[in-house]
């Protein structure tokens, strides 16, 4: 039985599961009925706690459908963070670069708590684009090559850790799942690089690698891109050549003093 009125942590951790789930429906809405599904909270419990963080700004709701969706106050916020941490700044050159040097599109991540979050695209000049992560779009440590890279980047019990705090949302993406994504992380260790072929969207194929700072951790994970064809074996090797140069690049200006 859900407590009408949790406080402490209790109430930031379910303010924090509610904003996570409606994240992960993405732009098309989340539904009260999957948000109680996804939080393990009642439909009343989760409706009145909604109605609060409409109320705030950090949700909204369509004025003609049962649908929430995340607010300008979230947006805003997550801006501040990433000019705090100024790594969109100092990664935006490379970005570009690597955009000049493969004609499409570029991603950086970082992580979030479990997720990973894509906070700057550069968008390919190649007519057929992979357009399948915009600013502010989460998802789950892991999944995606990007996300990937950040994960395999992390010590094994934090990693594990993270695979099972997400278990659960994993369903919401069918190709991946605990055990599928300790079998990437050991994959994306050897090789060196993350690949995600085609797991989240049909015909895309992506690579990553993290931008680890100075002690070894990850501070964020670019990505490339593209369509099958346009990732065979020889292009993927120099797609990761360059990433793996600019990775270099950024690190060094995010320990420069």
């Amino acid at each position: 039985m859900d407590d009408p009125a949790p406080a402490g942590h209790q109430g930031i951790d379910r303010t924090l599961a509610l904003l996570r789930a409606v994240a992960a429906e993405g732009r098309g809405g989340a539904r009260l009925a999957a948000i109680a599904a996804q939080t393990g909270l009642s439909r009343s419990t989760a409706h009145r706690l909604l109605t609060h963080l409409v109320q705030s700004g950090l949700l909204e709701q369509d004025a003609d459908a049962p649908h929430y969706h995340l607010g300008f106050e979230i947006y805003a916020l997550g801006r501040r963070a990433a000019e705090r941490h100024g790594l969109p700044r100092l990664a935006q050159a490379s970005l570009v670069r690597l955009e000049e040097q493969s004609e499409d599109t570029v991603y950086l991540s970082i992580r979030s708590g479990d997720d990973a979050v894509c906070i700057a695209r550069q968008e390919g000049r190649f007519p057929i684009k992979t357009l399948t992560l915009a600013v502010g779009d989460r998802r789950p440590l892991g999944v995606g090559a990007g996300s990937l890279a950040l994960l395999a980047a992390l010590p094994d019990e934090e990693a594990e850790r993270v695979i099972m705090a997400n278990a659960g949302r994993l369903r919401l993406y069918p190709s991946f799942s605990p055990a599928e994504l300790r079998k990437l992380m050991r994959k994306t260790r050897a090789d060196g690089y993350a690949t995600n072929p085609g797991m989240v969207l049909p015909g895309m194929m992506a690579v990553g690698v993290p931008v680890l700072r100075r002690d070894g951790r990850p501070a964020g994970a670019l990505s490339i891109a593209a369509i099958e064809g346009r990732m065979q074996p020889q292009r993927r090797a120099e797609l990761v050549r360059w990433l793996g140069e600019e990775a270099a690049a950024i690190a060094t200006r995010l320990d420069a003093p």
